[in-house]
């Protein structure tokens, strides 16, 4: 049985994308309509941003910064996040 958990746990964890985000870092968040499973309208925008990260917590959430408005969001999960190229 210890065997099979460790086989499924290695196959999980092989579809798992580490996300690392540092303070200072570029980054778009989800629209809340996503985050909270509401449909959008076809062609609305799934994120917005770009935000600054400014705080980062040990267990996953993060503090964004709105620079236009210089506010706080959050804490908002990881997953809701993702990295912006300018």
């Amino acid at each position: 049985m210890e065997e099979y958990h460790q086989r499924l746990a290695l196959a999980y964890d092989k579809h798992i994308r580490s996300r690392v985000f540092l303070e200072e870092d570029l980054v778009l968040k989800s629209v809340d309509a996503v985050m909270r499973k509401m449909s959008l309208p076809k062609w609305a925008p799934k994120w917005e941003g770009p935000y600054i990260v400014s705080e980062v917590h040990p267990n996953r959430p993060c503090i964004l910064l709105d620079p236009d408005h210089g506010t706080t969001i959050g804490p908002i999960n990881f997953k809701y996040v993702k990295k912006y190229y300018a």
